[in-house]
């Protein structure tokens, strides 16, 4: 299991849930053309080389538009690539700056900081993103398309601060209101996981 790959499917999980939800800001359109040539490196992310072209791309994006957030994020899954996770870390608070009420980018963020040696950080930003996760879910409607999503969320937070008892509850209530069997798979894959066991998990999926 790699740390590494870990970070790259949870970047990928965060962009669907949170990252695609772009704000109304109009975003420089030259910008948005570097983001597409350095995301046709994509494939290619594997070679060092790749990455970093793609990483120079990229910082000419948000050279053009500090505020063009899938310039920054995509960013993250190259740094994760090369390893660069300081480089990371940068770039995952520039993002928190700009949608301070992402849970997700905490949680992205604390295993960042996880990987990087500072347990303690980590630990605040998981913190932040299950008081996020809670409190929204206090206030969401069941039916809302985001309920499940944000269940499962919370659970992984109580995963990586090694409560694995309220996790268990969470995901209890998860799989109660979840229809679809493949989600309900994963859901079951999750009970009783330590943090270590969901970073193998997600880095190896089945």
């Amino acid at each position: 299991m790699t740390i590494q790959k870990s970070i790259i499917t949870l970047l990928f999980i965060v962009l669907y849930s949170c990252g695609e939800k772009a704000g109304k800001n109009k975003i420089d359109s030259g910008a948005v053309d570097l983001n597409n040539k350095a995301m046709a490196l994509w494939p290619f992310i594997a070679n060092p080389d790749s990455s970093k072209k793609a990483i120079a791309l990229l910082d000419k994006a948000t050279s053009a538009d500090s505020n063009y957030f899938l310039g920054h994020y995509n960013k993250l899954m190259f740094y994760a690539q090369l390893k660069e996770f300081s480089k990371a870390i940068l770039t995952i608070n520039k993002l928190i700056r700009l949608r301070p009420s992402a849970h997700d980018l905490y949680l992205t963020g604390g295993v960042l900081y996880e990987q990087s040696g500072d347990s303690i950080s980590a630990r605040k930003f998981y913190e932040k993103s299950l008081a996020i996760c809670t409190s929204t879910l206090d206030s969401m409607n069941k039916k809302n398309t985001d309920y499940e999503m944000l269940l499962g969320n919370k659970a992984i937070n109580y995963i990586m601060l090694g409560d694995t008892t309220k996790a268990n509850e969470v995901l209890k209530t998860l799989l109660a209101n979840q229809t679809d069997d493949e989600m309900k798979k994963i859901t079951l894959s999750m009970m009783n996981k330590n943090r270590f066991e969901l970073l193998e998990q997600l880095s190896n999926p089945q």
